[in-house]
């Protein structure tokens, strides 16, 4: 290869790659997987039994919401009807909670929550297992009659 064509090769090559590195900074930036300001947050019995338990507070709730890390692991973006998202976070009392919401179209429910420094013995009903219900399926018959909407 000739050194002229080299040149003219490495020029393509870097104004392909100008164009490509312009191009992706003109895209809109992907939206969040989570609506932190949802219309509508209900409470499901099963975590007001929680809440209760591990003395975790709705204002505690809503600043994890709102501050919170999503941890995409203890996650099911895929469940259906709603999916579910754990957000994490440390709470303005230095409490370090982990909430798992289900979130619908048109509204959010809080499914449980954990303190995840401490251990509380909660005996709170969760479909016979003794343990917080791990999907949004699993906590259906608690939703049906067990929403109580957040105050404004």
């Amino acid at each position: 290869m000739k050194p002229k064509q080299a040149t003219y090769t490495l020029i393509i090559v870097l104004v392909l790659l100008f164009i490509f590195i312009y191009k992706r900074w003109q895209e809109p930036l992907r939206k969040e997987a989570f609506d932190r300001t949802p219309a509508q947050l209900y409470y499901t019995k099963h975590a007001l039994c929680r809440m209760d338990c591990r003395q975790i507070s709705r204002k505690d709730i809503g600043e994890i919401m709102r501050k919170g890390i999503i941890n995409f692991n203890k996650s099911n973006r895929r469940e259906r009807p709603c999916p579910t998202f754990a957000l994490q976070g440390q709470t303005s009392d230095g409490e370090k909670i982990r909430v798992i919401f289900a979130q619908c179209n048109d509204e959010t429910k809080v499914i449980t929550c954990y303190n995840l420094e401490e251990d509380f013995e909660c005996d709170c009903p969760s479909g016979g297992s003794g343990h917080a219900p791990s999907t949004l399926r699993q906590a259906q018959y608690k939703l049906s009659s067990g929403q109580i909407p957040l105050p404004n």
